[in-house]
């Protein structure tokens, strides 16, 4: 098992058409290093490494924040005159960065701490994010409480008459000051009655007057101006060969996927870093992973896919405020072992309790017979189907398993005479599977009892499902609507860039990286019950969308219909 970096794409972006991003790696790195610098402490360190990138006319999508923080440094250093036009020049050239609330609260900092009273009051008043309005509000109480001028704070409140935070400053001078006439008192009277000031108001802006020296806002995993996502799959780099199609190839596809989501994401102010690690299923070797601290900076964990690394994995995210993400696992158990953990799929018990649930709508009875395949996910989705469907009150007369070719079938299936089943449901991994059947079942002269089925059972390369389509729907939590502008747009980009066409798994690399990191940089810590707020359907992503309201699986219904033209999913 080893680190890499930027292998994959050095191996499938080499085309001549071809370009990584329009970034200085060196730079980045730089940058990177800068900020850690800050977070120790040292500042002038930080502001030396800083100062060629911060200064430079070449704009990257880091460079707004190479600026922020080489102004956080000289801040911290009192070097304020140099913090200033460092935020002034970021302003002036990313006047709609993500993070322009932090220039102006720093603004803010240096006018009150440099004693320009109203430049700092004119740069707090431009913030219109509510987040800030209680580091704000300790600001002011720091810097104004101690003015200890009655007309200044008086001229001020009239300057900034709906200033709730200097309106409570000056009610609260009046009230402590032993010499306040009753003109005053009744000027402070009158500002309680129009701002209504509860006593827990005032007792927490008195808190805040504690003598110190105020710093900008705490910066953290939130505000270091990027993810970083680490990516855990079997690349199985001992085995790499270029030239052959690899028993793995969904690892390097979704990787691809996830490359291209990261540009996407730069456009939206969204910066991502990717750091791929080969691993397997040995767990020694994983457990040297997650003693890292470069791993240990993850916002986001992507794997691994394998048993013995993923309990390590998760064994280290629980103690964590890092997201987890296995991107193709529909085994619901794996959400046991941390609450930050999150499944790309719908479970095989949503599929099939989804599956049951519209099979009730379409059977004309109770009865039911299941046909299952050779890999333990078909018998785990059959006994699930099962279950699901006596729940419901169905019955199950028969739980097959089945070999998928044409002649074992017309041995095997019964002639159906004296019981018919009102409906048949079918879950192999085998493309073949599921046109033998069918065309078995029509010669039992079951022409019309609908079936349940995976799409993995049938081949779309090699049958035509959609002659079976009025009886037929499809399990199918993967559904590519290959009619869809955003997948032929997302197919160009993906052939400029490889000469080879996406696969399934590059589609889910994309939406699912693009998702989260939205959903990260939105929500931040609150991702929780952020992330629960809504159903984000497929008109947003590539695929299906995603729906964690209920559950951390993703339940998307994954059942599909064929409407005449093409499959498409049936209405929730």
């Amino acid at each position: 098992m080893r680190l890499f970096i930027l292998l994959i794409l050095a191996a499938f972006f080499s085309s001549p058409q071809s370009t990584l991003a329009q970034v200085n790696p060196q730079n980045e790195g730089i940058y990177r290093s800068a900020v850690n610098d800050y977070k120790q402490g040292k500042y002038a360190v930080a502001m030396q490494k800083l100062a060629p990138i911060a200064k430079s006319t070449v704009k990257a999508s880091y460079t707004p924040y190479a600026q922020y923080y080489y102004a956080l440094s000289a801040y911290q250093q009192k070097r304020y005159r140099e913090s200033r036009q460092m935020l002034v020049q970021l302003q002036s050239s990313y006047p709609g960065w993500n993070r322009i609330n932090d220039v102006y609260y720093l603004l803010g900092a240096i006018g009150l701490e440099s004693g320009q009273i109203n430049e700092g009051l004119e740069s707090l008043l431009k913030i219109k994010d509510s987040s800030f309005a209680k580091d704000v509000q300790g600001l002011k109480q720091h810097h104004l409480a101690t003015v200890g001028d009655l007309p200044t704070l008086v001229s001020l409140q009239k300057q900034y008459p709906t200033d709730r935070d200097l309106a409570l400053i000056l009610i609260q001078f009046i009230e402590k000051a032993p010499t306040a006439s009753q003109v005053d008192k009744s000027y402070a009277a009158s500002l309680q009655k129009q701002f209504k000031f509860s006593n827990k108001e005032k007792v927490a802006a008195v808190a805040a007057e504690t003598p110190k020296r105020s710093a900008p806002r705490s910066e953290g995993q939130w505000t270091k101006g990027y993810l970083d996502v680490a990516v855990l799959l079997p690349f199985r780099l001992d085995e790499f060969n270029s030239t052959r199609r690899r028993s793995n190839q969904f690892a390097y596809d979704y990787y691809l996927g996830l490359t291209m989501a990261k540009e996407q994401l730069a456009t939206e102010g969204i910066q991502v870093n990717l750091w791929a690690y080969d691993v397997n299923n040995e767990a020694g070797p994983m457990e040297d992973i997650v003693s890292n601290k470069n791993f240990q900076q993850s916002d986001i964990v992507i794997g691994p896919l394998y048993a013995n690394t993923f309990d390590v994995t998760a064994n280290y995210v629980s103690q964590s405020g890092t997201l987890m993400l296995n991107p193709l696992s529909t085994d619901a158990s794996l959400l046991k072992s941390a609450s930050n953990i999150y499944l790309g799929h719908p479970s095989i018990n949503y599929q099939t309790q989804q599956a049951a649930q519209y099979m009730k709508t379409q059977s004309p009875g109770l009865s039911s017979i299941i046909y299952y395949g050779n890999t333990s996910k078909d018998s785990a989705m059959a006994a699930s189907y099962s279950n699901e469907w006596k729940s419901k009150g169905g019955r199950v007369t028969a739980m097959v398993k089945i070999q998928p070719d044409r002649e074992w079938l017309e041995n095997n299936i019964p002639s159906f005479e004296t019981a018919k089943p009102a409906h048949i449901a079918l879950f192999s991994s085998d493309g073949s599977s599921g046109p033998n059947l069918l065309e078995v079942l029509n010669n039992r002269k079951l022409t019309v009892t609908p079936v349940v089925a995976t799409s993995t059972s049938f081949n779309p390369q090699q049958s035509r499902i959609s002659r079976y389509g009025s009886r037929l729907a499809l399990i199918d939590p993967d559904y590519v609507d290959r009619e869809k502008e955003s997948i032929r747009q997302f197919q160009r980009n993906y052939w400029n860039k490889t000469s080879t066409f996406p696969s399934v798994y590059s589609y889910l690399g994309y939406d699912q990286l693009t998702f989260f990191a939205r959903m990260l940089n939105q929500h931040k810590d609150k991702l929780a019950s952020g992330i629960q707020a809504k159903r984000h359907g497929d008109s947003e992503y590539l695929l299906a969308g995603f729906d964690y309201t209920k559950s951390n699986e993703n339940q998307i219904t994954p059942i599909l219909k064929y409407n005449g033209s093409k499959w498409v999913p049936v209405d929730r």
